[in-house]
């Protein structure tokens, strides 16, 4: 009870941060104390004017925090009551790493005069870390009241009608909502949101500065990045509105779940005249921060509706859970493809030269078509191996949900349509080395899998491909930072693989994979390997301080990072002759590899 009260309170003074954040903003008070985390070298400066806004924002994001350490000691307490109460101190553990990492990211912003793509990311993480608080008083409110009360008749439909695509087209549409804020937040931070004109005459149509003419379509490239906003916010409207009200259809005879259903459109419907609004009433303090807060409910209200449908569907429905659009999704290797899809975005990101928005994009866009479209493939060959063990047998191929041949289809054709596209739009560099990541991935790695244990070291390549080829489209020349990006991927892979086979041994022995830890004392060869590439890591990350001249936060952040990662790896010579805690620390390492990634490139990033 304690901490569903608790988390409820966070989530209600979250959206009260969101919104402040907005009028920090919006009133252009985010320079107005020049210092962080202080204010002109004070804990409390005078309070008034833009001082008490900004500051004013920070104390709150200050008592945000607060609230969700609270969260976690409470957590902390209950957490050996049950699983239920282990996954909600988890839960809150990570929302508190979320809170810090947005305090980091507030005093970058700062520190740094507000640049375009941290100042986006702090929205970003703060909508992550507001669903993620919601995610928790929902769960916390589930062991107060387990079932929600519905009627015979719905639970009967429930039962007997469920589709999982209503669920799925749900989740389909809050991704498509994120990426529209994201898109939103990107486009005013790039001071681009008056872009298309002011006024009545601007909210519906560009004024095209080139030639003061009303369009649909400008000419400009700061106007075209607003239109792409707008047009993107229509499809996002259909999409939202369509499942919202596809799911208020189905709960007929449930006024409840009806009106929780249609919150969504009700939402959006609302962000879209807000929307309209800001532009009619010239960027005006007032509807720039209602759109904010309307997005964000948006947002909230499709992620409560998906945690109350997951909640129907674990309670009332015995058939799989699985829809086309979750096998297609699947098929891609989402997580997998995201974390490649990510290191492509920072080779963009820290490249050196400028590049157009729209051929960033579309660059980006090519990229993860390859990477998706090989996954497809990848399934697809794998098929029967992936049967054969327990993490991969539920995938839509070996399951049999989903035909062999359209993955086959969707896969190629998403490979041959991306690969010409980036050597004939992007440039021939880029495209060449998608080719060969391809070729790698599906044709050398794959079947060696199989063979030999070196397989490891040859699927490292195609996935160190892609910060190279993010570098490449911006820059069209392969240079020493992007051999860097290439050799930090590289070595990175190596022990970060070298964990899942220890933690999977027996999976992997399962579909005759070759991995070093079925070997003749394997797991000591693997437990070597692992800190030795480590320590290879530790060297490799600090390459950027000396080919690039890397700032000295970075280098402080690199070091600290890789001492961290080294020390642990160190911890496995340890555990002799226990399998179990043995298997426990490659599983920890796992994880931690899948963390010191991204902070490593985020340091990277946003201190050039």
């Amino acid at each position: 009870m304690r901490l569903k009260n608790l988390s409820l309170t966070n989530v209600c003074f979250t959206f009260a941060l969101i919104m402040w954040g907005a009028v920090v903003h919006n009133t252009q008070s985010s320079l107005a104390c020049p210092d962080w985390p202080l204010c002109y070298d004070q804990v409390f400066p005078s309070m008034h004017g833009a001082i008490l806004i900004e500051h004013g924002h920070r104390m709150l994001a200050t008592f945000v925090g607060l609230l969700t350490t609270l969260m976690v000691f409470f957590s902390f307490g209950d957490r050996k009551k049950s699983v239920a109460h282990m996954h909600l101190f988890k839960a809150s553990a990570f929302a508190l790493f979320l809170v810090i990492a947005q305090g980091v990211l507030g005093g970058i912003t700062v520190i740094y005069k507000l640049p375009t793509i941290v100042s986006t990311s702090h929205l970003g993480l703060s909508l992550i870390f507001f669903s993620m608080v919601t995610y928790i008083h929902h769960k916390a409110a589930s062991l107060v009241k387990p079932v929600r009360e519905i009627s015979e008749v719905v639970k009967q439909k429930i039962q007997n009608n469920w589709k999982p695509i209503i669920r799925h087209g749900i989740l389909f549409s809050m991704a498509l909502l994120y990426t529209q804020i994201l898109l939103g937040a990107f486009m005013r931070h790039a001071g681009a949101g008056a872009a298309c004109g002011l006024g009545p005459m601007s909210a519906m149509l560009c004024m095209d500065a080139a030639d003061w003419t009303v369009k649909l379509w400008p000419s400009m490239h700061p106007s075209q990045l607003h239109m792409v906003h707008r047009i993107y916010g229509i499809v996002v409207f259909a999409v939202v509105s369509v499942f919202s009200i596809r799911t208020y259809h189905f709960f007929k005879g449930d006024q409840k779940l009806r009106f929780i259903s249609l919150l969504p459109f009700f939402c959006v419907s609302a962000q879209v005249f807000i929307g309209i609004m800001t532009i009619w009433l010239n960027l005006s303090v007032v509807p720039t921060t209602l759109h904010l807060a309307g997005a964000a409910l948006s947002l909230i209200s499709l992620w409560k509706l998906n945690l109350i449908l997951k909640d129907l569907e674990s309670t009332y429905v015995s058939a799989d859970s699985h829809s086309f659009l979750s096998d297609v999704i699947d098929l891609t290797k989402p997580r997998l493809s995201l974390l490649v899809m990510v290191t492509a975005m920072v080779g963009t990101m820290i490249a050196p030269d400028k590049i157009n928005f729209f051929k960033a994009f579309f660059a980006f866009a090519l990229i993860t078509l390859v990477v998706i479209g090989a996954a497809a493939l990848n399934c697809y060959i794998e098929r029967e191996v992936d049967a054969k063990m327990n993490r991969t047998k539920d995938r839509p191929l070996p399951s049999q949900r989903m035909n062999p041949k359209t993955a086959l289809v969707f896969g190629t054709i998403l490979v041959l349509f991306a690969i010409p596209a980036l050597c004939i739009f992007v440039n021939l560099v880029t495209g060449i080395l998608a080719l060969i990541a391809a070729v790698l991935y599906l044709y050398a790695y794959t079947p060696m899998k199989q063979k030999s244990e070196l397989a490891v070291y040859v699927g490292a390549i195609p996935g160190a491909l892609p910060p190279v080829m993010g570098w490449t489209a911006v820059t069209g020349q392969i240079d020493i930072m992007a051999v860097t990006l290439f050799l930090i991927l590289f070595v990175w892979q190596l022990p970060h693989f070298l964990a899942i086979s220890l933690y999977h041994a027996d999976d992997y022995d399962a579909a005759s994979i070759k991995v070093y830890p079925n070997l003749k004392r394997g797991f000591l060869i693997t437990k070597i390997g692992i800190f030795v590439f480590t320590g290879v890591l530790f060297v490799t990350s600090l390459l950027p301080t000396i080919f690039s001249n890397a700032s000295f936060v970075y280098t402080r952040a690199a070091f600290t990072l890789s001492g961290l990662f080294l020390i642990y790896s160190a911890y496995g010579f340890f555990l002799k002759s226990d399998k179990a805690r043995e298997r426990e620390w490659a599983r920890n390492y796992f994880y931690g590899s899948l963390f010191y990634l991204p902070l490593l490139l985020v340091a990277l990033i946003f201190f050039k």
